[in-house]
């Protein structure tokens, strides 16, 4: 059942990404709003989004889920560096897309996919613990992340705090705050949280359908490492944590293990295109292996969570 409703979402969000995509290529809208649209999802509504979802009853259960995903989502990111590295040592590709699929191994679209796709299937619970591994995810995006696209730059930058306490981890670190001492956002307030925050999902398939009319559908095909790239990052660490999950003799809460694998089943994260972008390093390659995953897991994540449920 699980899997029905992951298919009939992905295949609504697929709807969504191509009108956009038709208005970016028919040059009806600027090359402008897609950059103006990010900046409205990441610093606006998902930080609504993050905190009405955290503002919900304080529960022993709700501690555990915590704890898991915290636990869970750093050891993941830390086998992902360790299985990534693993495999371009086999695969052979040079600087600078060598490390450009070492972020797309990495680092996942937790944001402009991960966060609508967990709330349309799982609601508020379901991006209660998302967004604590969103909060552990944005440390190695901007850590492990940064560093391997900036090693192939000229073009110079130093992290600032601003970096790591962005408005998706302080609406988290606010969410946390309200979830432990059990404060009730006043009524206005919160249906203006929820209603701002509610426009997350369509907003995230806007940015990516503009982000795709960018470029020629072809020219994505023609990447040989992008079709590597998204097997690896849809199929191949995917059932590669599935075993782990399944024979790890460490006990977690099921839920925060379900959301887990399906928040490291996403394509290629966004970011991978930006940090490229702004730093130099062969953005037309980081687009093209963003892209092809972003199209390949309206197949693959049905696939992935139905394996997960039968094992």
């Amino acid at each position: 059942m699980e899997t029905i409703v992951l298919f009939k979402n992905l295949v609504i969000f697929l709807i969504i990404i191509l009108i956009a995509y038709i208005v970016r290529r028919t040059d009806n809208v600027s090359h402008n709003l897609q950059k103006d649209l990010s900046y409205l999802l990441t610093d606006v509504t998902t930080p609504c989004l993050v905190i009405t979802s955290m503002a919900v009853e304080f529960t022993d259960e709700k501690i555990i889920q915590a704890r898991d995903a915290f636990i869970v989502s750093n050891l993941i990111f830390i086998i992902s560096f360790a299985a990534i590295f693993i495999f371009l040592k086999f695969y052979k590709i040079k600087e600078p897309n060598r490390s450009q699929m070492m972020v797309g191994g990495i680092l996942t679209n937790l944001g402009f996919l991960g966060f609508p796709l967990i709330q349309a299937m799982f609601g508020a619970d379901g991006l209660y613990v998302a967004s604590i591994v969103n909060m552990v995810s944005n440390y190695f995006t901007y850590t492990l992340g940064l560093a391997l696209i900036k090693r192939n730059s000229e073009k110079q930058g130093k992290l600032k705090a601003r970096d790591f306490l962005n408005n998706t981890n302080i609406a988290t670190i606010v969410g946390l705050i309200i979830l432990f001492t059990g404060f009730k956002i006043p009524e206005i307030p919160y249906k203006v949280l929820v209603n701002v925050g509610d426009i997350t999902g369509i907003l995230s398939m806007i940015i990516i359908g503009l982000m795709l009319g960018e470029i020629k559908v072809r020219d994505i095909f023609k990447e040989k490492h992008a079709y590597v790239m998204s097997i690896y990052r849809l199929i191949l660490f995917p059932l590669f944590l599935i075993l782990l999950v399944k024979l790890s003799p460490i006990q977690i809460n099921m839920f925060v293990e379900k959301i887990c694998v399906i928040l490291f089943a996403m394509p290629v994260a966004t970011i991978t295109g930006i940090f490229s972008t702004s730093y130099d390093v062969d953005p037309p390659f980081a687009t093209k292996i963003v892209m092809m995953s972003t199209m390949f897991c309206i197949i693959s994540l049905p696939i992935i969570l139905f394996v997960y449920n039968i094992i």
